[in-house]
């Protein structure tokens, strides 16, 4: 069979997950919103699809300094795209993400703005604390008089491995090659529970 190279691409979400990003939409136009959830599922393409109806500035953590995070790394532990072990999240995690943040809150006091990061710290700091997670963020960047909301992506195990796979990047290697002790330590840690509880807007996609 021919496929036409006009046909539609399938799309990316479900009816359902779409539709939760339509009436998110209507909340998103100003302030800053947070799409968060685990690598590979499906942050982006929520946040690009949100762009699209909201015209927001996107804060995209992946591009917000990269080559800090691998120049750090390497002189650390010689892995430029490690995020995952404790010596990231100690040192530099916290650093990173209150750029990020700060950066969000004073550019949402004028425009939307939609932040795509995964956010895991922040998640289980909240959890942990009994509190949702707007609050938490809120509480660590003092932006009183900034709307903010979060959003977690929920997306199943399989699946964010088959998109890590078929992205292919280089960023998700380290996790693939040693997929089980990835998804124990991260995947598998109570974050998938966590996320959605304390997110203000739940996608499952």
């Amino acid at each position: 069979m021919t496929v036409s190279a006009n046909a539609p691409r399938p799309l990316p979400f479900s009816s359902t997950a779409l539709t939760s990003l339509q009436q998110l939409a209507k909340v998103a136009t100003s302030g800053v919103t947070i799409i968060c959830g685990f690598p590979a599922a499906g942050k982006t393409t929520a946040a690009r699809f949100l762009a699209d109806l909201v015209d927001p500035v996107v804060l995209d953590k992946d591009t917000f300094a990269p080559q800090l995070e691998e120049s750090v790394m390497s002189e650390l532990n010689g892995n430029p795209f490690d995020r995952d072990s404790d010596l990231y999240r100690r040192v530099v995690s916290p650093n990173i993400y209150a750029a990020l943040l700060n950066h969000a809150v004073r550019v949402g006091a004028r425009c939307p703005v939609l932040v795509d990061a995964p956010f895991l710290g922040h998640v289980q700091a909240a959890a942990d604390n009994g509190v949702l997670l707007t609050d938490h963020i809120r509480a660590a960047t003092a932006a009183s008089d900034v709307e903010i909301r979060t959003v977690w992506i929920n997306t199943d195990t399989a699946r964010i491995r088959d998109r890590m796979v078929g992205r292919g990047a280089e960023r998700d290697q380290h996790k693939l090659m040693a997929w089980d002790g990835y998804r124990t330590a991260v995947l598998d840690s109570g974050l998938a529970q966590a996320g959605p509880a304390v997110a203000d807007h739940v996608v499952a996609n």
